[in-house]
């Protein structure tokens, strides 16, 4: 009865079972292959040879691991972006220089503005825009309002390419106390700047040269430049739901600052466990392989010495 405890306490632990179930495939399979190699060469060569070979397709499989590390396995930390600081647009001055030569929120066309031009936007957005969701859907649109050489090496981001650096924005704004929560106020624009080059903004997708010559460009580029994000959010006016009805749609407190956000891109480290991994798996099978080497030298020169005394 014991005995059966036991088991079951193993089945219904999934860690223990799981590190059961590799040791029992390792002494399977290694041991099966060592099992072999011992009983035609002897043991402790057929060790040198089962580990030799075990190291060199450790050293295949983590170079591939290297090259495009697993999605579920060994691999470090992912890209992700951090908070550099927070400023106020109404009169704060951005410590991060870069920044400075950003457009101002006031600067920027209206929703009102761009509506009385394109009164068929109306329709698509019944509750209102701002000029990063109109970069995805209407890039044409943005580029009546904002010249490329007036924005000092800053680019607009679609709101649909914006969410990682928005979710990290704010967890920044939440944490610097400025609010609450994510919904006392409303996201306006992203922006970024620096970065490695993007093939859109290099090259039209029928230059079928510009293109060739971007992607060796890339490959050749080992130094990533700094690359900057700034998020815009600005307060709402507090609205209480009406029994019954569905929450109100978020308004912006126009008489409120807009705070800006600026993140700093950490490329992370997802390729050094990977390389890591095989860096360790190329230096034993080095080591293994060197052994078999000098092993075979040995028995080589105790041969020849054996030869020459039979002949003498």
């Amino acid at each position: 009865m014991h005995h059966l405890e036991i088991l079951a306490g193993i089945a219904f632990n999934p860690g223990i079972r799981g590190i059961l179930v590799v040791a029992v495939g390792v002494a399977v399979l290694m041991g099966s292959v060592y099992l072999l190699l011992a009983t035609n060469i002897g043991s402790r060569l057929g060790l040198l040879v089962a580990l030799t070979g075990l190291f060199g397709w450790m050293v295949i499989l983590t170079l591939i691991w290297w090259i495009t590390p697993p999605a579920i396995g060994p691999r470090g930390t992912n890209g992700s972006w951090k908070p550099v600081e927070i400023y106020e647009n109404s009169g704060g001055v951005p410590k991060t220089v870069q920044v400075g030569g950003l457009m101002d929120p006031s600067d920027l066309p209206s929703a009102d503005r761009i509506l009385a031009d394109n009164p068929e936007l109306a329709a698509e957005y019944p509750n209102g825009f701002v000029l990063s969701d109109l970069k995805a859907s209407h890039p044409e649109v943005v580029a009546e309002y904002i010249q490329k050489e007036n924005m000092n090496g800053w680019s607009l981001v679609a709101s649909s390419a914006a969410g990682e650096s928005q979710a990290a924005a704010d967890v920044a704004l939440v944490n610097a106390g400025l609010f609450s929560g994510p919904t006392a106020y409303k996201k306006l624009n992203t922006w970024e700047y620096g970065g490695k080059p993007k093939r859109e903004d290099e090259c039209a997708d029928t230059d079928m040269v510009c293109r060739a010559i971007y992607r060796v460009k890339i490959a050749a580029t080992f130094k990533h430049p700094t690359h900057y994000a700034v998020v815009q959010v600005q307060k709402v006016v507090t609205q209480e739901a009406k029994p019954g009805e569905p929450p109100p749609l978020p308004k912006v407190d126009t008489s409120a600052p807009v705070y800006s956000v600026v993140l700093v891109r950490d490329l992370g480290n997802v390729r050094l466990i990977p390389f890591l991994y095989f860096l360790i798996s190329l230096s034993l099978f080095i080591i293994f392989a060197w052994t078999l080497h000098n092993r075979e030298k040995v028995l080589m020169r105790n041969k020849a010495l054996a030869d020459a005394a039979k002949g003498a």
